[in-house]
Parts: C-alpha cells; structure tokens; sequence
C-alpha cells in the first residue's frame, strides 16, 4: 500500500487504505460516492492537534472512514459484504455501555473500566464495535484529553 501523500488526508489514499483492508473493488467500485461520504465525515470529526504527527492524523482519518464505510454503504449486486460486516461487527445493533460484571454458577469476573469509558459519547461507543474505530479511538485517546469526545 503506497500513498499518494502520506502527510495529508486525500481521498485518494483514503480508497487505497481501504482497499487494503479488503475492501476491494469488485466490493466497491473506486468511484462510488460512499468513499467521498465516509471520507468527509471522518475529515470533519477528526480533529487535528499542532504537536500531533502528520502520520497518525491522516490514520485516525482513515481508520474512521472505513469504520463509517462499513456502516453507510450498501452492497453491489449479487455482494454482501457490507451486510456481512454489519452483522459481524453489530453495526446496527444498541449499546449503550461496556460489560462491567458478569457471572454464572461456576464463574464470576468483573473488568474494570477506565474511566475514560465513563466519558463516551454514543459516537465512542459505536466506534467501538470494529477494529478501526477502536484504532481511531486509540489515536485520538494518545493526542490528549481535550480532543473531541476522548478523555
């Protein structure tokens, strides 16, 4: 995977970040509007940080664009991946919150929870669900407390 500027996020890039994840374009054609929608609202909710590094803004973009990809786009004939990834992923499901006990006869655990979890706004929450929105999140937690939504 070569990008075309690794420092900005582009479209561009952002359909080869994707298309990387397995996204492919038999999935997706390269010029479906869905990569410009997921793209723009990813662009719009990350927020840049002056001391962040170039790399790690243009990958929380990324990360959250496909997350929401996931969630919009809607399959090509004859596919179901995006319906797959949906239901793998309970992309349509409600939660509300994290597991903090669980038991049965023979067993009990309670996790803790951070409290960083506590603060979650319903977006945090869904992003949750997938690999990329959890590797969003862990970009936008390492910038600092005061960047949109993670404390």
């Amino acid at each position: 995977m070569a990008f075309v500027d690794p420092t900005t996020p582009n479209l561009a890039d952002f359909i080869t970040f994707c298309q990387a994840q397995g996204v492919t374009t038999t999935i997706l054609p390269a010029d479906s509007d869905y990569y410009a929608w997921a793209f723009d609202y990813a662009s719009d909710i990350v927020t840049t940080v002056p001391q962040m590094p170039p790399g790690l803004y243009v990958m929380a973009v990324y990360n959250l664009g496909l997350h929401h990809l996931l969630t919009i786009a809607q399959d090509q004939p004859g596919q179901t991946f995006f319906a797959d990834a949906r239901t793998q992923f309970k992309l349509m499901s409600f939660v509300i919150g994290g597991v903090q006990s669980s038991s049965d006869e023979a067993t009990s655990q309670t996790l803790v929870a951070p409290d960083f979890m506590k603060n979650l706004t319903y977006s945090d929450i869904d992003v949750q669900k997938t690999p990329w929105g959890r590797q969003y999140l862990a970009y936008a937690q390492s910038w600092g407390p005061s960047v949109f939504g993670v404390s």
